[in-house]
């Protein structure tokens, strides 16, 4: 199996167990962050994005062989979700490269 056909299943499953095990009451939303490494150190990661700014990125939910030799600059397409009132987001998957990037 190919790595972008298995990155691609990683996130299917990721977003439906998200579907399926958020609280009916919850406000989480899914969002797609298209951008750059600006920084990364432990489990915590800076994204700056194509559209501008900077998004805070929590790895703990990220499984680590796609992120331990990730790089600064490097093009990279995090999806996840922002908690209700939160300021961060709480990653689930991260693609790498720019083949991976929206037109």
């Amino acid at each position: 199996m190919g790595k972008g056909v298995t990155s691609t299943i990683v996130l299917a499953v990721s977003v439906l167990l998200v579907g399926i095990l958020a609280p009916a009451g919850a406000q989480d939303r899914l969002v797609r962050l298209d951008g750059r490494v600006q920084w990364i150190a432990g489990q915590d990661m800076a994204v700056q994005l194509d559209t501008g700014g900077s998004v805070s990125v929590d790895l703990v939910g990220v499984p680590q062989d796609q992120y331990a030799t990730m790089s600064l600059n490097e093009r990279v397409t995090v999806f996840g979700i922002i908690p209700d009132g939160g300021r961060r987001v709480n990653g689930m998957s991260i693609l790498r490269g720019d083949s991976l990037q929206a037109p």
